[in-house]
């Protein structure tokens, strides 16, 4: 069963700045945001990657590996002394992307952390449900494995961004295409029989999203250490070396990627409007989570 986790957590953060001040009150909570680790905004008290690490300590990862920038200190220190205390199931580590160039060089720097196994791979940015998780675990061992999310789970707030996604193409089960930032995503409905949580089937009509929740074997990290610079997305910038290139690239290659059907609320966290509408969230919907966090974080003082 696969054991290995890689968070990516190293971006910019560069639009959750505008406004942050109106959301986050905390003067060390705001400062570590400043500075790109927008994961550390607390919500019911706890940052917000702390459910992240959570949900896979609940799905069995026994190590997980967050990928950072290399100025970044608010996570290194938070994990280094809570997090054995915090999280005993699982070690955590840490691996840093040198410069900010894209999806697939930030899944690149992790690769002494993987050395070959196969290992889950998800955004620091978004959180997944346990369940969402604990499918991928599930998966055969002689082909790799995504979830697709179906947007009529999202929340309004984050359905409304849609086109800023990525929208996937399947085909008798397996991936076969990501399309990023589609202008016309209803064009990509997905029509096919997927599986579903405990291997079951669902009948999928919509349209499925990726979210960044993959199972890779070890081919993808000669995938993102080979794959081509994408082209520019804006004039003037330079293009970076993006996972979906990557996963298109090892497609091609012969890897076979069975997808997953779920349909709930992923949270994003992306810009700062986004911290009211995950605060409410939370509290509503994650209620187990932030009292399984309390009784962890009362370990410190005992």
């Amino acid at each position: 069963m696969m054991k290995k986790a890689v968070i990516l957590a190293a971006g910019s953060a560069t639009r959750i700045q505008d406004g942050a001040e109106r959301y986050i009150k905390n003067g060390d909570e705001l400062e570590a945001v400043r500075l790109g680790e927008k994961m550390a905004a607390r919500f019911s008290n706890f940052p917000f990657l702390d459910f992240q690490v959570l949900n896979l300590v609940l799905a069995g990862l026994k190590k997980v590996n967050i990928v950072l920038k290399p100025n970044d200190r608010f996570f290194t220190e938070h994990y280094s002394e809570k997090g054995p205390i915090l999280f005993p199931e699982i070690e955590i580590s840490f691996s840093f992307q040198e410069k900010p160039d894209g999806t697939a060089h930030a899944v690149y720097a992790a690769r002494g952390f993987t050395g070959g196994d196969e290992f889950l791979l998800l955004n620091g940015d978004n959180n997944y449900s346990t369940r969402s998780v604990s499918m991928l675990l599930d998966r055969p061992s002689n082909m790799s494995g995504m979830v697709g999310f179906d947007i009529a789970g999202f929340n309004e707030h984050t359905r409304a961004r849609l086109k800023s996604f990525a929208v996937i193409r399947t085909g008798g089960g397996r991936l076969v295409d990501i399309v990023e930032k589609a202008s016309d995503p209803e064009r990509c409905t997905t029509r096919d029989t997927l599986y579903g949580p405990d291997n079951g089937r669902a009948e999928v009509n919509g349209i499925l999203t990726s979210m960044n929740l993959w199972a890779f074997r070890h081919g993808i990290m000669e995938a993102c250490g080979s794959v081509e610079r994408h082209k520019p997305r804006k004039p003037g910038k330079e293009g970076e070396f993006e996972l979906p290139d990557a996963v298109k690239l090892l497609i091609e290659r012969g890897e076979e990627f069975r997808v997953y059907y779920a349909k709930e609320d992923v949270l994003d966290l992306t810009r700062s409007e986004d911290i009211a509408v995950l605060d409410e969230r939370i509290r509503g919907n994650l209620a187990d989570a932030v009292t399984d966090l309390t009784e962890r974080y009362e370990r410190l003082s005992g």
